[in-house]
């Protein structure tokens, strides 16, 4: 992606306080001071740009790209656990493409009918056993990502897939259906849907799962669910209850087309200006792009403190940044100021603040984990600094106190500078 350098002028208007003054000798005017904005010339940012990234370069359309910012859309309308039930608070997996998750049988399936962009997502009731190994190696699917061995855990995954047109997408649902129905002939027993009588589904009697898939439109929608219990009713409810939550999402999301994808708008809410950029031009990936909150939970390991606080606050946006900071846009300033507050407790332990930022509160973690963090996170990250201006709320870390406290502070200085640049 090429650079392009820019030289503007930005004319300011600078900020004037004005002084009533009534009519009549002794006349009074009644108020409350408050604290001027903090000068953010005087904050220790390093070596942080401050400016907004569309200012010192810009996005250059591609298929590539556009590719990762159509992905991020696409998550925007899969389930996320809540959307089910408010007991799937744990995410495995979330990611575009349809590798592990769906089988392998299947892929020459996907191919004949030109699969366009997909996204899956595995959700459960239960914290994953990190003591379970999962080998990927044979290219066999393995759509729960390591809970297929506990049994306590219900567990589900969902990946929704678009084709360029509607007989595509029906033809895929009922290949991938038979391409793993046929893995085990034998042994696997069809099943329907009473809701979703079009959908196509099988289980193995005895073994607590079922898969179902359907098209809608233009898209494939294929679930997977797993109960501590091998019982058919069961099973079929829960993948009712995925469909009902899922499909209304997708009815919502118009299909796109390759110039669609070509065309997409790297920020088109004037999020990924506001955010933290270290890099020299813009690099839409799965780190870094715009979301939704609910296609921000996916990529959390425990979603439930984070929705409390999205839902409370009235966050309607959030992005990322490679490398550089999370940033969560409230309902207003005072609803920004309660996140902040919400998100820093998350971590127990505290460090020192960036020097003259009262704005931002910073943290140890001994122990870095995506509990309190979205993928894309450098986990070897030790402090972590949260920082807010408006109606915006950034996260950054750092190896280092010190490289923590100057990403706050160049934070900072964006979100203050964005407001009229």
């Amino acid at each position: 992606m090429k650079k392009i350098k820019r030289r503007r002028v930005v004319f300011a208007a600078a900020a004037t306080s004005f002084a009533v003054l009534l009519a009549g000798c002794g006349s009074t005017v009644s108020g409350s001071s408050a604290a001027a904005e903090i000068d953010v010339r005087t904050l220790a940012v390093g070596n942080y740009p401050t400016t907004p990234l569309d200012l010192r370069a810009t996005y250059e359309h591609s298929s590539h790209d556009g590719a990762y910012i159509a992905a991020a859309r696409l998550a925007d309308a899969v389930v996320s656990g809540a959307d089910v039930d408010p007991s799937f608070s744990y995410t495995a997996l979330a990611r575009s493409g349809t590798s592990y998750v769906i089988a392998a049988a299947a892929k020459p399936v996907l191919d004949a009918n030109h699969l366009m962009l997909s996204y899956s997502t595995t959700v459960s009731d239960q914290p994953r056993l990190e003591t379970l190994y999962i080998d990927h190696s044979s290219g066999n699917s393995s759509p729960l990502e390591g809970w297929e061995n506990d049994p306590t855990a219900t567990t589900f995954n969902v990946t929704v897939m678009q084709f360029p047109g509607e007989q595509q997408a029906q033809a895929a649902a009922e290949g991938i259906e038979s391409a793993d129905f046929g893995v085990a002939p034998a042994d696997n027993a069809r099943m329907s849907l009473e809701k979703y009588p079009a959908a196509k589904a099988h289980w193995r009697p005895g073994i607590p799962s079922m898969a179902a898939t359907l098209s809608r439109g233009q898209y494939a929608i294929n679930v997977f669910v797993r109960t501590p219990k091998a019982e058919i009713e069961g099973l079929k409810s829960l993948a009712t209850k995925i469909f009902d939550a899922q499909l209304p999402l997708l009815d919502k999301t118009p299909p796109l087309s390759q110039r669609d994808i070509l065309y997409l708008d790297y920020d088109p809410a004037d999020m990924l200006r506001r955010t933290l950029h270290p890099g020299d031009y813009p690099k839409p990936s799965e780190d870094e792009v715009a979301r939704t909150p609910r296609g921000f939970l996916h990529t959390l390991d425990d979603q439930a403190p984070w929705k409390r606080l999205l839902d409370d606050n009235g966050v309607d946006m959030t992005s990322s940044t490679t490398k550089g900071a999370l940033l969560l846009r409230a309902r207003d300033p005072k609803s920004a100021v309660d996140l902040w507050s919400g998100i820093k407790g998350l971590i127990k332990d505290s460090a020192e603040a960036p020097p003259g930022l009262s704005a931002a509160t910073c943290a140890q973690n001994p122990k870095p984990n995506r509990a309190s963090f979205p993928q894309g996170w450098d986990f070897s990250d030790r402090y972590v600094c949260t920082v807010y201006y408006d109606r915006y709320v950034a996260r950054v870390g750092g190896p280092q106190l010190l490289d923590a406290q100057q990403r706050a502070a160049a934070q900072y200085a964006l979100l203050a500078k964005a407001q009229y640049l």
